[in-house]
Formats: C-alpha cells, sequence, structure tokens
C-alpha cells in the first residue's frame, strides 16, 4: 500500500469541544409520543405480547398522533432488566425516538419468577414485527413509519444478555448495544447465547460500569466484548463510578443507584453513547463517534473489520480539522485525504481518493484502545473546496479501508 499513499504527514494528536450546535444528550428535533400495546402475535406463535413504543410525533405526549412526514424511520428494540418494566426506562427510550427512530420497548417477562431472557427475546421479535406490519397498513396509526430498514436493539442486564438470543433469532438485527448485561445460569441461562454470540457479524456496544454489584464488569459484562471477536465493529465503554441503573430513568436510580458517579451524570453518559452508535451505525452519521470520546467519565476500546471515520471543521477552532477512526489494536491506521475523488481498486478495497492530489494525514500504529484522533490545521488554498477522505485500518494483507467522507472548507 506504500506505493498508493504518498507519505505527507499533516498533523498531531488532538481531542477538542463536541461538534454539534446540538449535542446528542439533548433531545433532538421530533416530539415524542408513547402508547403501551398489547395484541396476539400473529408471526411466531408468542401468544400475547405488551410493549410500550416510543415514536415520532406531532405533539408530544401519551397517545399522540404519529408524524411520519420526515420517516419511514429506523426502528430500533429495547429490553429491559430484571423485574423491571418498560417504564422504568421512559427517558431512554424517549430520547433516543427524539433523534428520528421507533423505539419498540419491550414489556413482558417482568415476573419475580418464570422469566427468560430466551422469551424475552422471543416477544421483542414479535413486537418489532408488529410495528413492521403496522406501518405497511394504510389504516393503522402506524402507517408509513417504519419501512423495513436493518433492525437494532439495545438491552440492560437480564435484556442486554438477552440480546445474543435475539441476534440469533432475528437476522435482521444488525446492531445492539449491550448495557451492563447478564451473564449467568439464571434468568434461562445465558450459556447458549453467550456461545453463539462468538458467531455474531454485526455491530456492538457493550457498556459496563466499574461500581456494578450486580453484574461485575470484569468477569460478567466484559467477557461478552471478548466473545464478540467476529463483530464488523465492537466497542467496549466503562464507565469510571457508575453503578448498575445508570441507564434507568432518575426516580429508578434514586432507588436502587448507589455509584460515586451522580445518577444524572450516568445517565448522560448512557444517552450519549447509547444514542451515538444508533446514528452512527444505523444513520450512517459517524461523526457521533467523536461524542464517544468526548464522552467524561468513560474509557473506550475499539476493534473492527471495517473502520469507521469521522471528519469536521472543529467548531471551537475555525482553522483546523478534526479526523478520527478506530481500528484493532497494534494495527497500522492511515488517513489521507484528497481534492477530489477516484476509484482504484485494492487488496483492502476501493481506494475512492484521487491519487494526485492525495496526502497522508496520519500514519500511526494504534495503542490499547484501538481509538485515534488528530488536528490538521487548515490551509489557506483550501478556501471554498472541498476535501475528501479515506482511513485504511491493515496488519500485513489483513484490512480495510473506510468510507468516504468529505469536508467543505468555507
Amino acid at each position: 500500500m506504500k506505493h498508493i499513499l504518498p507519505l505527507i504527514l499533516l498533523g498531531a494528536f488532538f481531542y477538542s469541544a463536541p461538534i454539534f450546535a446540538q449535542q446528542v444528550d439533548e433531545p433532538g428535533p421530533h416530539a415524542v409520543g408513547w402508547r403501551d400495546i398489547s395484541f396476539r402475535d400473529s408471526h411466531y406463535g408468542r401468544g400475547r405480547v405488551e410493549g410500550r413504543i416510543y415514536y415520532p410525533a406531532v405533539s408530544h405526549g401519551e397517545n399522540q398522533v404519529a408524524d411520519p412526514s420526515q420517516g419511514p424511520f429506523p426502528l430500533t428494540g429495547f429490553m429491559h432488566g430484571y423485574i423491571e418494566p418498560a417504564s422504568d426506562y421512559d427517558e431512554l427510550c424517549t430520547h433516543i425516538a427524539s433523534w428520528g427512530f421507533v423505539v419498540m420497548s419491550n414489556d413482558t417477562e417482568t415476573g419475580l419468577l418464570f422469566v427468560s431472557m430466551q422469551s424475552e427475546a422471543k416477544d421483542t421479535r414479535a413486537l418489532m414485527q408488529w410495528v413492521e406490519d403496522q406501518s405497511q397498513s394504510s389504516s393503522s396509526w402506524l402507517d408509513g413509519m417504519t419501512d423495513n430498514h436493518p433492525w437494532s436493539a439495545s438491552g440492560h442486564s437480564m435484556g442486554g444478555g438477552a440480546l445474543s438470543y435475539l441476534v440469533n433469532y432475528e437476522s435482521r438485527v444488525r446492531t445492539i448495544v449491550m448495557l451492563e448485561p447478564y451473564q449467568g445460569s439464571l434468568l434461562g441461562g445465558s450459556s447458549n447465547g453467550f456461545n453463539a454470540f462468538q458467531s455474531y457479524d454485526g455491530n456492538a456496544l457493550i457498556i459496563g460500569a466499574d461500581e456494578d454489584l450486580t453484574n461485575n464488569y470484569n468477569s460478567v459484562v466484559r467477557p461478552w466484548f471478548e466473545q464478540a471477536d467476529n463483530s464488523r465493529r465492537r466497542v467496549w465503554a466503562l464507565l469510571h463510578g457508575g453503578d448498575h441503573f445508570g441507564s434507568t430513568d432518575a426516580d429508578i436510580h434514586a432507588l436502587w443507584g448507589f455509584g460515586s458517579l451522580d445518577g444524572d451524570e450516568q445517565h448522560l453518559a448512557h444517552r450519549r453513547l447509547v444514542l451515538g452508535f444508533l446514528l452512527a451505525e444505523i444513520k450512517g452519521e459517524q461523526n457521533c463517534y467523536y461524542d464517544f470520546t468526548q464522552t467524561q467519565h468513560i474509557s473506550l476500546e475499539g476493534d473492527t473489520k471495517a473502520p469507521p471515520l469521522w471528519s469536521f471543521i472543529d467548531p471551537s477552532n475555525s482553522a483546523q480539522l478534526i479526523l478520527g477512526s478506530f481500528g484493532t489494536p497494534a494495527w497500522r491506521l492511515r488517513i489521507a485525504g484528497s481534492m477530489s475523488t477516484g476509484s482504484l481498486n485494492t487488496i483492502y478495497g476501493e481506494l475512492g481518493l484521487d491519487q494526485s492530489s492525495m496526502q497522508i494525514a496520519r500514519d500511526h500504529v494504534l495503542g490499547s484502545s484501538g481509538w485515534d484522533e488528530i488536528n490538521v490545521p487548515i490551509q489557506p488554498s483550501w478556501s471554498g473546496l472541498t476535501l475528501y477522505f479515506q482511513a485504511l485500518s491493515n496488519h500485513g494483507t489483513n484490512g480495510a479501508l473506510s468510507e468516504i467522507t468529505e469536508v467543505t472548507i468555507p
């Protein structure tokens, strides 16, 4: 690859301020309605299933009219923790929906006894299919809200462990977020789901908390990240000072939370990570990965077969660009830019930059976290131009090129 990429180093390692005028931990542009639903499953034999659905609406509140005018929207599922109803996660699910998602939150398997991760996963699949069916019906209040986009799902504790079964039952689920996930012999047992999880080839974010006394981050939660070594992208995020209930509503956390980090700060971190991952992987807004590096009290590790790339003008300093990516630790990362696009087939995929104007912005061996960002000074000659960027993460002949990103210089 050296003969393809001329070596001109432009910048040094740098972190800076958030990139969005509207932060991803703040409410999104959509008003959010919510409804409790109950129906008899006609696809998978699950009998009567129940859930709570959150969706972009004409105004905020219960049973408000859905607003498909900017849809259809991606469908994402949510699975609760042990004995916790869907209502314990109203704040997080409402937040996700406000950014242009339809969120189908499971409200089955909430009892004290005889509940299982397997049943929660099966019911969640039935709930999500119901949403897709209703969105295709002109007589339904959900008409036009979703349209068979790739699915995603998140889950807390028991629901986090249940994700390992959901991705096995339902191939449409391509992106998942495990929030302090359970692993063990209770709740139907996780061993079959855990073993099968090694085959999962979608995207996975696993969040642990270092003061979690329910699911120890090192012995219970971290193994899910290590098991996901066949995934397209996997991210490990450890919340320092966090407890087991950082994703729950404020009133629930006030009852059960005990971490040294304030509950509001814990919930903020969960909102940034969960929503940022969904926006990056489902909506292709990879600049949201920058929010990961700017989230306080978090340590990160990444690994990927397909390196992401974020690129933008630093809003706190208009004289510089911020470029970032993550890849497999100890692999070589290069980020290059050019004045126009091109096309060249390589062993790593298609190089989409113009070779005649291409310059290397970063040539670096990734550290133990796998994450890297740089600051690139904007040259006066770039004014009025659109610059194109692409990353390569490789170890010898193993590796891949990122998608092309572009930045227009005022």
